[in-house]
């Protein structure tokens, strides 16, 4: 994921150092993500800035919007090449997008691309609104974005938790998508269920994945939850602390 960070690149807060050990060590971790999508995307990653699990804080950017699936990727290298020159590489970059109606050979290719240049790829097949609905039922048969939309809504408003007097109606653009999400579904869950999909698909027609998303790769990550990323930031940091 680029080359390897001085120090300075990794923007470390350390408070404390005790040889081999870095409980009270802070690690910032600068993450570019880059969507296809101009809010949806965008809204849903940004929530996560700044928040902290364990030693790691994500700055997060978010770049793109209104490009397609080869864009996306194409964008992603470009601007993560122009921080390794910079001095300031990223410590991961990933990009974002849909099958939508995009043809089967451009989606696959994208993805192709994104692996073959170290780009992270959170896809869905359809939408986004899939990683969503995995938040309340675990939904195995393909269905159609107006679906998804009924669905979110539907499960939302079964919620016990729900107690408002109006219905909740999801809307594709709504900043505060992740905190509904959180609160009346489970994304815990969610990361399960959409593993448990992407699993029974074992071949590179990513087209044909269908329901598939990989978003949960990249939220396990925000949470905290990649174990090879932490390991890789924490070894950098070993190795500059020397």
């Amino acid at each position: 994921m680029g080359k390897k960070k001085k120090l300075s690149s990794i923007n470390l807060e350390w408070y404390g150092y005790r040889e081999a050990v870095h409980d009270d060590v802070k690690v910032r971790c600068r993450i570019l993500i880059v969507c296809e999508g101009e809010k949806t995307e965008p809204n849903y990653f940004q929530s996560f800035d700044q928040m902290q699990y364990g030693s790691m804080v994500y700055d997060i950017e978010c770049e793109g919007g209104k490009i397609n699936t080869m864009q996306v990727v194409d964008k992603a290298i470009e601007l993560r090449d122009k921080a390794i020159a910079s001095g300031a590489p990223y410590d991961t970059v990933w990009a974002v997008f849909d099958k939508d109606d995009f043809p089967a050979s451009a989606f696959n290719a994208a993805i192709t691309k994104a692996e073959q240049y170290d780009i992270g790829c959170a896809w869905s097949n359809e939408a986004f609104e899939l990683w969503y609905v995995f938040h309340f039922v675990n939904r195995v048969t393909a269905m159609s974005r107006e679906e998804y939309k009924k669905t979110i809504s539907k499960h939302v408003n079964e919620s016990p938790l729900y107690t408002q007097k109006v219905k909740y109606v999801y809307q594709k653009n709504d900043s505060n998508s992740h905190i509904a999400m959180t609160t009346y579904g489970d994304e815990a869950r969610a990361i399960r269920y959409a593993q448990n999909q992407t699993d029974n698909f074992d071949d590179a027609r990513y087209a044909t994945h269908n329901p598939c998303t990989t978003v949960y790769k990249l939220v396990r990550l925000l949470r905290g939850e990649d174990k090879e990323f932490n390991k890789r930031i924490i070894e950098d940091l070993n190795s500059e602390m020397r």
